[in-house]
């Protein structure tokens, strides 16, 4: 009689104690992509912080986990995390906006009703290849778009929405347990991008991560706040193995705090393509986490603030 497989449950190293009280602060989350070694990139990633004293003093671990592979899948984490570009990916043209429709034709400069516009599942069987060939496929740079989140990859006559999907996908299988950080910065979003620069260059000499490939094939790191939220969602977990709270993740926190309701919050995070009217009161479109990309708490906080229109997917 074969044993039922039993799912194992996050290893937490660091608990997560919720928000802080220390105005300027934000909770960032770094994890590493599943291809890489663990262990040995959270000692290198420690120790380069460390050995900074800048960052050392700006910078602190408040939360560190192993989440196992078989959680993840069985509980679905990276497709809810990717829910938008999964949809795009499946619904393909159809679903583009008349001002993304605009910006494909004025960069590619085809008209977007002629143009040959598939989702990455489908190009996969058009191009005959394997998701991992698709992810890697090298093209000039201007051949690459991205658009309210998604992104738009030419590869000969075809332009396939969100290519790397099916790499993500595949990467994070039941074996593939993924190392995640939250680092509590007063830095803004310029300096945090600058100390990820700085650790990803510490990868790049002790040999972990390639020179010539992105640092984002290394790790991931939330870019804006309310992108903080969409990795909570997905990777915050007390010892017992139950989600934290939402309340307690710093920036929902911080949006409750001025009477942002939980239905408004999670409608943003499922939801995050919408239009903004600026101080010139010209509409802009785009989606939360691009938007909001760098920003601080209050700025992210504005720009809600400024919503018009939200496209519901």
């Amino acid at each position: 009689m074969l044993k039922k497989k039993t799912t194992r449950l996050p290893t937490v190293i660091v608990p997560y104690m919720g928000p802080g009280v220390d105005r300027g602060f934000q909770d960032v989350f770094v994890y590493l992509r599943p291809e890489t070694n663990g262990i040995k990139i959270e000692s290198i990633l420690m120790r380069a912080l460390r050995s900074n004293t800048f960052y050392r003093e700006s910078t602190s671990i408040v939360y560190l986990a192993n989440i196992p592979g078989d959680f993840i899948v069985g509980n679905k984490l990276v497709e809810q995390h990717y829910s938008t570009k999964i949809h795009f990916i499946k619904k393909g043209k159809r679903c583009f906006s008349p001002y993304m429709r605009r910006m494909f034709e004025n960069y590619f400069d085809v008209p977007f009703n002629e143009a040959r516009i598939v989702g990455a599942f489908e190009a996969l069987k058009i191009l005959d290849i394997g998701w991992n060939e698709l992810f890697n496929l090298r093209i000039p740079e201007n051949d690459m778009l991205l658009i309210n989140g998604q992104t738009i990859k030419k590869i000969g006559d075809l332009y396939v929405i969100n290519y790397n999907i099916p790499a993500l996908l595949h990467k994070n299988n039941r074996k593939t347990d993924i190392a995640v950080m939250i680092f509590r910065t007063s830095l803004d979003g310029n300096n945090f991008f600058k100390m990820i620069k700085v650790l990803g260059k510490a990868l790049v000499e002790e040999g972990v991560l390639d020179i010539s490939k992105p640092m984002s094939h290394a790790f991931h790191y939330s870019k804006g706040p309310f992108e903080q939220i969409l990795d909570a969602v997905g990777y915050l977990y007390n010892p017992d193995g139950r989600h934290v709270p939402y309340r307690k993740i710093c920036f929902y926190n911080y949006l409750f705090n001025h009477n942002v309701t939980n239905s408004e919050i999670m409608g943003i995070i499922r939801h995050p393509v919408m239009k903004f009217s600026t101080i010139m009161e010209i509409i802009l479109e785009d989606d939360i986490y691009s938007f909001t990309t760098g920003d601080s708490y209050e700025e992210a906080l504005s720009k809600f603030r400024s919503i018009v229109a939200q496209y519901l997917i």
